[in-house]
């Protein structure tokens, strides 16, 4: 902006009148004033525009989108926004399992994500956001891969609704919307959304959205999930449930649709409380009859003087489960059915120690404990045997620190336990960044 400035002055220098003229010519000397009050809107306007760009913050955030995706929003009509995140992660594993046998699990540093968010504010109602991912590091060999990790129009008609379409994020649960490392404690995402709501699940489809006071909602219309493998898509698993099954907007199949609903009501500041109820079928005419899907979850969140508290809940069904089994060739013997029932919560606490502080610089500082409990084989088709090792529960402890409210330092421990005794310990740590 400085260089803009510098030539507009220069402009105002060269067509300047001499003092004489001043006395001579009345009219040159309103022209001159007329230039004056022009040069003097353009410096303030560049200013504004310098101190109007939007900043990555929770507290500019916008319903159903993290610090950085909702740049956009902010953002002055007729300007791009540009946003991202990234994180780089470091996993030990216990050399030995729950039961003391040898775990054979290999220690592990990935740089896991690299996001970019790009976006364009058309008008006060109209716009365009997107996430480009690149994960693992790179997409030779087999080991990471680039996505398109949502891509949509927004047309806010009014506060009150709006329309959405392309590439979403399905909107259930606390973490697969906003999902940037510094917003989750932890250097992992929470293993109930990843291995019951699938993280991070994007379809394509339309709906509708919006703010009724403390409440806000978004409803969409989206693609079916894939039950069964076929044109890349793995299908339902018995480990990581329907997770597998998202086509994440890639020529996904639309034999089948579903829909989703999200409902959350903020009853005080720094509280939230809501639920989302999904259902559809998911057979993509693969399966020789129909498999309906549906789950729903609840939540809460609660923040107050440095306290923090999340908790949710979540169940699924798989209707015909036998019939997909028998598409992918899951068998009894090998334990390897999908659940026809499948559900996981948790509850965690963390106290951000700083906020004693009167003067904490705006750093940040919290220790934090999760418990966690799921399975993804809950129940499963009455001639298919359950595998154990799916019924799961977690413990995990760790420190998360931020030393300015876009950049996190992690570390955490985290006790394995199943019911096969196969559980192996860890201890990660994790460096995140939004901007």
């Amino acid at each position: 902006m400085k260089p803009r400035i510098a030539v507009l002055l220069s402009l105002f220098v060269a067509l300047a009148p001499s003092a004489p003229a001043f006395a001579q010519d009345a009219a040159k000397l309103g022209e001159l004033e007329r230039k004056v009050d022009l040069l003097t809107k353009e410096i303030e306007s560049m200013k504004l525009g310098e101190a109007s760009e939007p900043v990555a913050e929770a507290s500019g955030s916008v319903p159903g989108f993290a610090p950085a995706a909702s740049k956009v929003y902010r953002a002055r009509p007729s300007k791009v926004a540009i946003g991202g995140y990234g994180e780089m992660t470091y996993q030990n594993y216990d050399k030995r399992k729950q039961d003391n046998t040898a775990a054979g699990t290999r220690d592990e540093a990935n740089f896991l994500r690299a996001i970019l968010y790009v976006g364009y504010k058309f008008n006060d109602r109209i716009l365009f956001n997107s996430e480009l991912e690149i994960e693992n590091g790179s997409t030779g060999k087999g080991r990471g891969e680039v996505s398109v990790e949502q891509a949509y129009v927004d047309f806010r008609l009014r506060d009150e609704i709006g329309v959405r379409a392309g590439t979403l994020l399905v909107p259930m649960g606390l973490q697969n919307e906003i999902h940037e490392p510094t917003t989750f404690h932890g250097v992992q995402r929470t293993s109930v959304e990843r291995n019951i709501i699938p993280s991070t699940w994007r379809e394509n489809g339309v709906g509708v959205f919006g703010d009724l006071g403390p409440v806000s909602y978004r409803s969409y219309l989206v693609t079916g999930l894939q039950s069964t493998t076929n044109t890349g898509v793995s299908g339902f698993t018995s480990s990581t449930g329907l997770r597998s099954g998202r086509s994440s907007g890639a020529k996904s199949y639309a034999e089948d649709f579903a829909s989703v609903t999200r409902v959350d009501y903020k009853p005080l500041a720094g509280v939230l409380v809501g639920g989302s109820f999904y259902v559809g079928q998911a057979d993509q005419s693969l399966v020789a009859n129909s498999v309906p899907v549906s789950m729903w979850e609840g939540h809460l969140k609660a923040e107050y003087r440095g306290a923090e508290l999340r908790a949710l809940y979540a169940e699924g069904r798989v209707g015909n489960a036998d019939l997909v089994n028998i598409t992918n060739g899951y068998t009894s013997a090998a334990k390897t059915s999908i659940g026809s029932k499948l559900f996981g919560g948790y509850v965690e606490g963390a106290y951000d120690v700083l906020s004693l502080r009167k003067d904490n610089k705006g750093q940040y500082l919290a220790p934090f404990f999760r418990y966690e409990r799921y399975d993804t084989q809950a129940d499963t088709p009455s001639a298919f045997a359950k595998n154990p090792a799916n019924s799961r529960v977690e413990y995990t402890a760790g420190l998360t620190y931020k030393p300015i409210q876009q950049v996190a330092v992690k570390a955490d421990f985290q006790w394995m336990k199943n019911q096969a005794r196969t559980g192996v310990n860890q201890w990660n740590m994790g460096l995140a960044y939004i901007f």
